[in-house]
């Protein structure tokens, strides 16, 4: 199917109850212009249409694996469970509501293959609310090498952006455990004995506006807080104080805003904002890479 030059690349793509967004995400990914993938649909025990839709793909496409066993366990245990099922010398990550660029793989698996001591990549993204509505950007920052206090101070990639070696993924387990911030407790853990870089190219349509909650920002936030201080003694006592301040704050003006049911303006002051040109620039690529 696809050139034999080119390595297989999974991308694994955990779903639950998903059935808005998840045959976007799925055309988005069978359209891309690197085609020597496999694509792994796991379904984490949906109740609604979401794995009738990704049998259908399954059905027209031999690239697609669709594995379902009925129960609900968890987003970590099911990440850890796609990265042993990958077959690629690659993995991409990939939500089931967020939709790639068509050359998301394209641009990062060259990136990956002239520069074999990278273990990660991420990359820049272009924020969208749940009709596809453009709402900004954020563009990679390309950086090489990303520190542990660069991880501490806040994602240093969308995960959802990310792909890197198959094998760093089999070797590095999310904590089960954790129900929120997964990725951050990784990154932290391994970005000392690792090599993690980001490109300035913007390759994911990143959905924003289903993934804010008070409940989840709360949980991040003790989560951060306490990484923040478990980490002190390799980041400094005054660094750690600040990040923690500065995570309040950050709480204190959410829950402002949420009380008055303003949540959405801070969505969209994540991101910085495009021109009308622009914007029908990005919302034309966004269609193309859905219609093709």
């Amino acid at each position: 199917m696809g050139n034999l030059n080119e390595p297989l690349v999974t991308v694994g793509i955990p779903f639950y109850n998903s059935e808005k967004y998840l045959s976007d995400a799925v055309k988005s990914t069978l359209n891309q212009t690197y085609t020597n993938l496999e694509i792994i649909l796991l379904d984490d025990g949906s109740t609604d249409s979401s794995l009738t839709i990704a049998y259908k793909f399954e059905e027209k496409d031999k690239r697609v694996k669709v594995i379902s066993d009925g129960k609900n366990l968890g987003l970590p245990k099911r990440l850890n469970q796609l990265s042993k099922l990958a077959r690629g010398k690659y993995y991409a990550r990939m939500d089931a509501d967020d939709i790639m660029f068509s050359n998301r793989l394209s641009v990062q698996i060259k990136y990956l293959q002239n520069n074999h001591e990278v273990d990660l990549l991420g990359s820049g993204l272009i924020a969208i609310n749940n009709n596809n509505d453009i709402l900004g950007i954020r563009k990679g920052k390309a950086s090489k090498n990303i520190t542990l206090k660069r991880t501490l101070k806040g994602a240093w990639a969308a995960h959802p952006s990310i792909t890197g070696k198959s094998e760093w993924f089999k070797k590095n387990h999310y904590d089960e455990t954790l129900k929120r911030a997964q990725d951050f407790e990784l990154w932290i853990r391994a970005v000392e004995t690792s090599r993690f870089d980001v490109l300035d190219d913007v390759l994911l349509f990143y959905r924003e506006a289903s993934t804010s909650s008070m409940v989840k920002n709360i949980k991040a936030s003790r989560y951060s807080i306490k990484t923040y201080w478990k980490n002190s003694g390799k980041t400094g006592f005054v660094f750690s104080i600040s990040r923690i301040c500065i995570n309040l704050i950050k709480l204190f003006i959410y829950f402002s805003f949420f009380i008055f049911g303003a949540t959405d303006v801070l969505i969209k002051r994540r991101s910085v904002k495009l021109s009308v040109s622009q914007i029908d620039k990005y919302q034309e690529l966004l269609k193309k890479g859905l219609d093709a």
